[in-house]
């Protein structure tokens, strides 16, 4: 076998797993916008190049066929590829956001690391519906006195509203704090670069900008505003205002 063989083949069994992972990835830890938004795309560019590049590569470099001590090489260079993918794999899925949290107009995309470096416990949310992330939602106490009561107890405890997850509840577009609280489109498109955003949003989507309600979003990597169909509540697409 030549050295190009051995490395088509060792390429060809690293693309079967990739292929695994990306659908891990893709559909299950970082779904639709959350790709963009909280690192998924990261994340696979470490498996990448560990699954589809490392390996291979040491393959092509190493492989002579007849040297002394070769399976040993390839042995080597296979627990290598693994303990880096299975550890890479480990970090992608361990960043991975755990739920989207609506209050107060706005939505906050939450990882692990959110809960434990407010020095809180991760909270476990499989009762809640769906895969994940969860969407949910932290309903406000109506009332002057009862919400000022609310947003005092967090605030003596040092905690962020989007972190108590005991109030966590599904998330329902058509409750009365979601639905009639979008952001301003004046806000939306309060600059001209934000102006210019916008329609390069719209071109992608369709419609105009009345057509649609946009909310804050807070992620890792990206901020901006998250679009509803009023209509149908349904998410459209993500306005993202990272960079601009």
């Amino acid at each position: 076998m030549s050295r190009f063989s051995a490395f088509g083949i060792h390429l060809g069994l690293s693309f079967i797993v990739f292929i695994g992972l990306a659908y891990l990835v893709l559909f299950h830890w970082y779904p639709d916008f959350f790709f963009t938004t909280d690192g998924g795309w990261r994340g696979m560019r470490i498996i990448i190049f560990v699954d589809l590049v490392l390996g291979p590569a040491l393959t092509l470099v190493v492989y002579k066929h007849g040297k002394p001590g070769l399976r040993t090489d390839l042995t080597l260079i296979g627990a290598v590829q693994i303990s880096c993918l299975l550890a890479g794999t480990w970090i992608v899925y361990a960043e991975r956001p755990l739920a989207i949290v609506y209050n107060d107009s706005r939505f906050s995309v939450m990882s692990a690391d959110d809960y434990t470096e407010a020095g809180l416990e991760v909270p476990n949310l499989r009762h809640l519906d769906g895969r994940g992330p969860k969407w949910v939602m932290v309903e406000i106490p109506e009332g002057l006195h009862a919400e000022a009561d609310f947003r005092a107890k967090y605030f003596k405890e040092g905690r962020a509203i989007n972190t108590v997850a005991e109030l966590y509840k599904p998330f329902s577009f058509e409750h009365e704090q979601v639905r009639g609280d979008p952001v301003s489109l004046d806000v939306v498109a309060s600059k001209e670069n934000r102006r210019a955003a916008l329609a390069e949003w719209l071109e992608e989507h369709g419609g105009k900008a009345e057509d649609y309600l946009f909310y804050n979003i807070a992620s890792r990597f990206t901020y901006g505003y998250l679009a509803f169909d009023p209509a149908t509540g349904e998410t459209v697409g993500l306005l993202s205002l990272s960079g601009v």
